[in-house]
């Protein structure tokens, strides 16, 4: 409730904001649930300014998943929506009150719960839906919830109106879905009747594979009941759903152009800026700014303000631990599948953004489409890789790995990718592993080492740390835990009886030693099983 016992506090730094409250909340992207609850919150309120004094009909934001678009686009609906009661109304104020947006005395006046909003995401479409069939399901489910919040509209529509109305929030499998996919475009004209004002159209996650069910129809001839739309997303997808039909919509990238006769919009207003990142530390002073901006800043918004992953820096502040926290689950397969495809030019330039240089010689694709993924490769990936958030453009068009955290997951792709590694794979090793098979084990292990070490100046200074870097993605890779043992070679794990520790019902165990010396690695080991008596004998 918003009448808690704590009361937030307020610090500013230059054009940042954050309201401090009961710590931060982790987990949680719903605006009025972060505010009421009275959790930290980095003030990006002034994003409802840029968005309503703009002149694009839609606005298309691109950012990398957990970059703080959802909370943000909750923010907006929140602002936007007119509420259904003077109760909400005032819980609604009461949220922003704290907030840069409430100095705005002529945008609260005009536009504060104002509009009829239709506020939609499409992040959950496709969980667990495999199939057309299941999607189709979870399609019906989300827009009944959709129209169960407007419900209040049925009895100003016509007989025929209500009778789809209801089917729709009824879930009726009978309903068609070429008039399921129009529903969005029905409840726009509802509102608009109903309160005699266009709407504010709000999706999150439109780059979904779902997005089939907002068909071009949707916005072509639909603007007067629309007044405004943004759309939120990770790619650009041309030709596909409604962004075909699409008039007066304005695209703005990372790597948008800044031009001086217009003022940038919303460059700063998805992830963290440094002020806000040095006003959030100090709320654990344990943690150094150095230590933090290598770990997560990097990302570059508009050839010039540096970002940091608002969802890594909300979790280090929760555990107070430099670690990462933040990986792209939602392409990865799709980037891993396309690497195994790669160029040797490709090859050569990841080589020199693991050795932490830029790259120039490639090109970052506008618009993509998934059916043209094939036509070339290297220019999509390139392009995936760079929306996905794996790679940032600075203002001289160099691309280059954002910060450690995204670097950690590149050590990940080389060392599991058969591009990368002739072919071999951690399972490929772990198989021979269970199987006893040191031999093969041995070679492919060290060729793995061979081609991983390549791509780091392994006879810089620091080349001791590149190496038991790697060494250690190995070994959390397959789940191997006897890295101390490993070090100090077989002798030392026969003098100090490592094994005696291990449970009665082990029968067979594989002792390793592995050794880096420069670029190579040499493994030695035995295979032993453990007799009825409890002793260990080599096989």
């Amino acid at each position: 409730m918003l009448g808690s016992v704590f009361e937030p506090y307020i610090k500013n730094l230059n054009n940042a904001r954050v309201v401090f409250g009961a710590g931060v909340i982790v987990g949680d992207d719903d605006f009025q649930n972060i505010i009421s609850s009275h959790h930290t919150f980095v003030d990006k309120s002034m994003l409802v300014k840029e968005f309503i004094e703009s002149s694009d009909f839609v606005s298309l934001i691109l950012r990398p998943r957990r970059f703080g678009k959802s909370t943000n686009l909750s923010m907006i609906n929140r602002f936007f929506k007119i509420p259904y009661s003077q109760e909400e109304n005032d819980i609604s104020r009461k949220l922003f009150e704290k907030l840069k947006i409430s100095t705005e005395k002529e945008i609260m006046q005009k536009h504060f719960a104002q509009y009829p909003v239709i506020y939609i995401t499409l992040k959950e479409l496709t969980a667990h839906s495999g199939t057309w069939d299941k999607m189709m399901i979870r399609l019906r489910v989300l827009m009944a919830e959709i129209y169960d919040e407007h419900d209040y509209l049925i009895n100003n529509l016509s007989p025929h109106e209500q009778t789809r109305y209801q089917k729709i929030i009824d879930r009726d499998p009978t309903y068609p879905e070429s008039k399921l996919v129009s529903a969005l475009q029905e409840l726009s004209m509802y509102l608009r009747r109903h309160y005699k004002k266009q709407c504010i159209v709000l999706v999150d996650e439109y780059d979904s594979p779902m997005e089939y069910a907002y068909n071009k129809g949707y916005y072509e001839n639909n603007s007067k009941n629309v007044t405004k739309a943004m759309l939120i997303g990770v790619l650009r997808i041309v030709k596909s759903g409604f962004l075909s039909g699409l008039n007066n919509i304005r695209i703005y990238p990372f790597h948008q152009k800044v031009h001086k006769d217009s003022s940038p919009l919303y460059l700063d207003k998805f992830g963290f800026t440094s002020d806000e990142v040095e006003l959030l530390l100090s709320l654990r002073k344990n943690l150094q700014i150095n230590n933090v901006q290598s770990w997560y800043d990097g990302y570059i918004s508009g050839g010039s303000i540096h970002l940091y992953n608002p969802w890594s820096i909300i979790r280090l502040l929760s555990r107070s631990t430099l670690r990462a926290y933040w990986t792209d689950t939602g392409s990865t397969q799709t980037l891993e599948k396309y690497l195994w495809k790669a160029s040797s030019s490709f090859k050569e330039s990841v080589e020199k953004l693991l050795k932490g240089e830029s790259i120039t010689n490639v090109k970052i694709q506008d618009d993509l489409q998934y059916s043209h993924l094939n036509e070339n490769r290297d220019l999509a990936i390139w392009t995936l890789l760079y929306y996905a958030g794996y790679l940032t453009i600075n203002s001289e068009n160099y691309l280059f790995i954002p910060n450690d955290e995204v670097r950690s997951e590149w050590h990940r792709w080389v060392v599991n990718v058969p591009f990368f590694t002739k072919g071999v794979t951690i399972e490929s090793m772990l198989d021979c592993l269970l199987g006893g098979n040191l031999d093969s084990f041995k070679k492919e292990f060290e060729q793995v080492i061979a081609d991983t070490l390549s791509f780091y100046d392994v006879e810089r200074s620091h080349s001791g740390e590149n190496a038991e870097f790697v060494y250690h993605a190995f070994c959390l890779g397959m789940f191997v835990n006897a890295l101390d043992m490993a070090r100090e070679g077989l002798d030392q794990i026969e003098e100090k009886q490592y094994r005696a520790g291990l449970h009665k019902d082990t029968k067979r165990l594989f002792e390793l030693e592995i050794a880096f010396e420069g670029k190579k690695a040499c493994v030695l080991g035995h295979l032993l099983h453990r007799t009825d008596e409890g002793t260990w004998i080599s096989d």
